[in-house]
């Protein structure tokens, strides 16, 4: 896929996925997820843990309120600014389309992916490393569809190659997970994504939306499934969704040797 003796650029991507912001500062009894967010933020501080990108993918506002995404872009710029990171959002079920391209992507009209209420597609670039980020969402509906608009515009963007290959970012997982409810609302028809992104060059697909870390491949492309910020999911409770609390983001260096990804659990101790 690359030249002989051609080596990639290291690259650090920090995932934070399901922060589920509200605007009363509480989820759950006992959940708060503006606070999770600060608090694993404030870990990745404390432990010199400096992303190039910041990753979020999906379900980022519990109700889709615009006065959670302004909340939330302040958060993330400041982290940002700090480790001169560039940011991507990626849309998830709970999320609402308009408010979040307004209050996230800065605009109403044409935009990425699309005009209007369609389809939030984006690629953004770091160096030679292309991320393409997917819109899985079905507005009213919780499970994940990629559309044929949405098929297209990958299949557009990956017929010519990344100098660093291609990360591809979506809410819904294309792989099952051990929780019923869950499965049923994962991804739709994934072996569509998978016939388009065989033989391309995509590094790895990383996703959020189930609550739990999983690993899985789609073809023979690496699939990575985050945890969540605001509560995790309890992967035992096979039957019926569980929530737990916890706090945890997804940290993936990419370079030569990558990606590999590991778990970044928040300890409620982290708060400052």
């Amino acid at each position: 896929m690359f030249p002989e003796g051609f080596a990639l650029a290291a690259c650090l991507m920090v995932q934070i996925s399901d922060v589920h912001l509200t605007t009363t500062g509480s989820l759950a009894p006992g959940v708060r997820p503006g606070d999770n967010l600060l608090r694993g933020l404030r870990l990745l501080d404390v432990a010199g843990i400096r992303p190039d990108i910041f990753l979020l993918t999906g379900d980022l506002a519990d109700r889709g309120e615009a006065a959670c995404y302004d909340n939330l872009a302040r958060i993330i710029a400041d982290a940002a600014t700090r480790s001169g990171a560039g940011i991507i959002y990626v849309p998830g079920n709970h999320d609402d389309r308009d408010t979040f391209r307004r209050q996230l992507l800065g605009g109403t009209g044409p935009g990425p992916g699309g005009t209007g209420g369609g389809p939030i597609n984006q690629t953004h670039w770091r160096g030679g490393l292309r991320i393409i980020a997917l819109d899985s969402t079905v507005p009213g509906e919780d499970h994940g569809v990629l559309d044929d608009q949405t098929l297209g515009y990958l299949k557009s963007e990956l017929g010519t190659a990344a100098p660093e290959g291609t990360v591809v970012a979506l809410h819904h997982p294309p792989i099952p997970s051990p929780i019923r409810p869950m499965a049923e609302m994962s991804l739709r028809d994934p072996e569509r994504l998978r016939d388009v992104i065989a033989g391309s060059d995509v590094r790895i697909v990383v996703c959020g939306h189930t609550h739990h870390a999983a690993l899985g491949t789609l073809g023979s492309i690496p699939v990575w499934v985050s945890p969540a910020s605001a509560y995790l999911a309890d992967t035992t409770s096979t039957q019926v969704f569980h929530g737990v609390p916890g706090t945890a983001f997804s940290r993936i260096d990419l370079s030569g040797d990558g990606p590999m990804v590991t778990v970044i659990p928040v300890p409620p101790e982290a708060a400052g």
